[in-house]
């Protein structure tokens, strides 16, 4: 998980004036959600940055605090600003995190009744190619970076909760997604690996020490591949790695948000 940028200790963050929206309506809210959300996406209000007070805010838009504080409410419920207590407290932009966007993700596939194997399928049409394009372009320091991230998974393989492997394998998918090459097409795989990871986490369902052993192993051989830019092999490795956890996804619903246990 990637980290905010923090702001400077020896002085508060200089507020960021926003332009009135362009047009009226009868969900002002929404509008002035509206503005800012597009200024964040131009790079124009970057994350860290301080808002002004509520006051100048509502001179600046000409509206009310309870419309003010609901435009707000929107942006923080999408991850892009969070607000902060104390003195130098306030509302602050931020930067939504994949696992934020998976929790809609995953939702939205809940209550459609998507079944796991349906999203493990997407999964693995995406990663062999990422694989290929990994084996194609890697950098020497990239291919360290990955190699790390996979000594860091096989030193957890033997251990007897599986918990502490399946973080460092996610790392390894995230690793592959980030030296990939493609950002769009490795933004898209890291939010299916998080809707996984986050289902497994929920199920409570672990691969035994000799599958870990396993992926630890085939990890290694990918590395090789990679190294001696061996495309075809690399990408079919990796589909051949990813068929091995197939079986865990059966007819199984997505279900990250279950019914509370009311005993």
């Amino acid at each position: 998980m990637r980290r905010e940028p923090a702001a400077p200790r020896d002085r508060a963050p200089e507020p960021v004036r926003i332009p009135r929206p362009a047009g009226r309506g009868a969900r002002t809210s929404e509008l002035v959600a509206s503005s800012i959300r597009s200024q964040i996406a131009r790079g124009e209000l970057r994350p860290g940055d301080r808002f002004p007070t509520e006051d100048e805010l509502m001179e600046v838009f000409g509206i009310a605090r309870s419309t003010l504080r609901e435009a707000l409410r929107i942006l923080e419920s999408e991850g892009l600003v969070t607000v902060l207590r104390g003195r130098n407290g306030g509302p602050r932009v931020t930067r939504p995190t994949v696992e934020h966007i998976s929790r809609m993700f995953a939702l939205l596939l809940q209550i459609e009744g998507v079944p796991m194997n349906d999203l493990y399928a997407s999964r693995a049409a995406i990663e062999p190619w990422l694989a290929r394009m990994f084996a194609e372009n890697h950098t020497p320091e990239a291919l360290a970076d990955f190699r790390a991230a996979v000594d860091a998974a096989a030193a957890t393989a033997h251990i007897a909760d599986g918990t502490a492997f399946g973080e460092a394998a996610a790392l390894v998918h995230d690793k592959l997604f980030e030296h990939a090459g493609n950002a769009s097409m490795a933004l898209f795989a890291r939010l299916l690996s998080e809707v996984v990871s986050a289902f497994y986490r929920r199920s409570g369902q672990v691969t035994s020490i000799t599958g870990r052993k396993r992926a630890a192993r085939s990890y290694r051989t990918f590395c090789d591949l990679v190294e001696a830019r061996d495309a075809d092999a690399a990408e079919a490795h990796w589909r051949l790695h990813m068929s091995h956890t197939a079986k865990a996804f059966l007819e199984q619903p997505v279900e990250l948000f279950p019914t509370p246990d009311h005993r």
